[in-house]
């Protein structure tokens, strides 16, 4: 059992489909599957022992090939195997994974709003402290006021 036999894929029958509609049905498939991080793909091509509508014989299979080259989806694939009537595609997960470059950038930009809010959050309470003494004092000026007042 090698390693590629244990990874999660998704299997497609693309019998029956013509040349046009089973690549367009590839790119999607291939497209969702990366999406969905599944690494594996599995495509049912059949071994071209039969002869289709239009008289010729293994059609699907000997165009798959340049489907993997297509530009929607070459930067998804890291490989493929062709075997005994289907193709095994091997997703590259890590295709759309962010650089270090772009992950540095966006703990910076998180550190920096991180900094902002602690700042803000300072002034807050410097402010919400003065107001506090402010009014405390107003209240012993107003009390003490009064009291002289009524005498």
């Amino acid at each position: 059992m090698s390693y590629y036999d244990s990874l999660e894929q998704e299997v497609v029958d693309l019998h029956y489909l013509t040349r046009e509609r089973a690549r367009l049905v590839v790119i999607q498939k291939i497209r969702d599957c990366h999406s969905r991080c599944i690494p594996c793909v599995k495509f049912i091509t059949g071994r071209g022992n039969h002869i289709n509508a239009t008289g010729e014989r293994g059609v699907l299979y000997e165009e798959f090939p340049s489907w993997m080259l297509d530009s929607e989806i070459e930067r998804l694939v890291q490989d493929y195997d062709p075997c005994n009537g289907y193709y095994l595609v091997y997703l590259d997960l890590l295709a759309h994974a962010p650089s270090f470059k772009q992950l540095c950038a966006l703990l910076s930009f998180l550190v920096l709003l991180l900094l902002i809010f602690t700042y803000i959050l300072y002034i807050l309470v410097v402010t919400y402290s003065t107001l506090s003494s402010m009014s405390d004092y107003l209240d012993y000026k107003i009390t003490y006021s009064n009291t002289n007042d009524s005498y």
